[in-house]
């Protein structure tokens, strides 16, 4: 892989993997702390903020008004419906199980973009992907099967759907913004929402204690932040099928992180 697009898209691609992997444990301890519309709302507050200040820092461009819409939408799937449907649904099942079922994304990326005609499936490509789903579907079996409550579990699936609609509305914007920009303007744009939630937001602040915190700003800046934008970095440079099938090995890794970080 690294022959065919190049080291940095590797290095990229792996970095937002492992990183990804710590999320649903990161999501699970932050709401002992937190309620699911406080935790996304300062969550991802803290992200545009550093994105943004970023940007202001360092003169990015402004987005161009034709592309606001799409930037919009881009930024409504992947961090408004998504974050607060995964928020949401985790509450009632284990970090492991959040993470296999959030990996129907995949899947979902693949049947969208052959549907919509932007890839070429080929059999391997369906081979594989059903070998993987199978992989994980034994992984939630021997977990004693994916549990939790039907209505939960079902927001998980959501969240996954609106993961690869995202992957695939942000495809044609990489090709005039680079993936920091991307980030930054969808962040922004798909944070709005979250103010609805910001009254006691702040105050629930001060009875959280200082690992809470550091788990909050951990979350903020590296799943969320950093590698969303590595993330796109990949994403720019694979085609979206074979950038979403790489994500089968964040439940495999997020079960180790949710086994020593939550004890899981």
């Amino acid at each position: 892989m690294a022959r065919r697009y190049g080291i940095g898209t590797v290095v990229a691609l792996v970095f937002t993997l492992l990183v990804w992997s710590t999320t649903f444990a990161g999501l699970r301890a932050s709401l002992e702390h937190f309620s699911p519309g406080h935790l996304v709302f300062l969550r991802w507050g803290i992200a545009a903020i550093a994105l943004a200040g970023y940007g202001a820092l360092t003169g990015m461009r402004l987005p161009a008004l034709r592309d606001l819409p799409l930037i919009s939408v881009a930024g409504l799937l992947g961090f408004g419906l998504y974050q607060v449907a995964l928020a949401y649904g985790q509450v009632g099942l284990t970090a492991g199980t959040a993470g296999l079922l959030i990996n129907l994304a995949p899947a979902f990326t693949t049947g969208l973009a052959a549907a919509l005609g932007r890839e070429r499936i080929t059999w391997r490509l369906w081979t594989g992907l059903a070998v993987s789903m199978a992989g994980v579907a034994l992984l939630g079996v021997a977990r004693g099967g994916f549990g939790g409550s039907p209505l939960h579990a079902g927001l998980v699936a959501l969240a996954a759907l609106s993961f690869a609609g995202y992957v695939l509305v942000s495809k044609p914007l990489l090709g005039r913004y680079s993936p920091l920009e991307l980030t930054t303007y969808a962040v922004c744009a798909g944070s709005l929402p979250f103010v609805i939630w910001a009254p006691g937001a702040l105050s629930a602040l001060a009875s959280v204690p200082a690992t809470g915190l550091a788990t909050l700003a951990y979350m903020a800046l590296l799943p969320a932040a950093l590698a969303y934008v590595t993330w796109a970095r990949a994403a720019s440079v694979l085609p979206a099928s074979v950038a979403a099938t790489a994500l089968y090995l964040v439940p495999v890794l997020g079960l180790g992180v949710a086994w020593l970080w939550l004890g899981e």
